[in-house]
């Protein structure tokens, strides 16, 4: 019996749907985490994608 496992794909996003989330970021009162749960990605790789633009995201608080 031969049982086949899903592999898992690497989801791969546009440099336009990135530059949308980190200008949402910048908008009063929005938070990394929250724009980051609302687009169905992690905070730590919407954190990346800013530091790698040379963006410092805000600091928690």
């Amino acid at each position: 019996m031969n049982v086949t496992h899903p592999r898992r794909t690497r989801r791969t996003h546009s440099e336009e749907f990135k530059r949308s989330l980190i200008d949402a970021c910048g908008e009063p009162g929005a938070s990394v985490a929250g724009v980051a749960l609302a687009n169905g990605i992690n905070a730590n790789q919407l954190r990346r994608w800013m530091r790698e633009r040379g963006i410092e995201p805000p600091e928690p608080g």
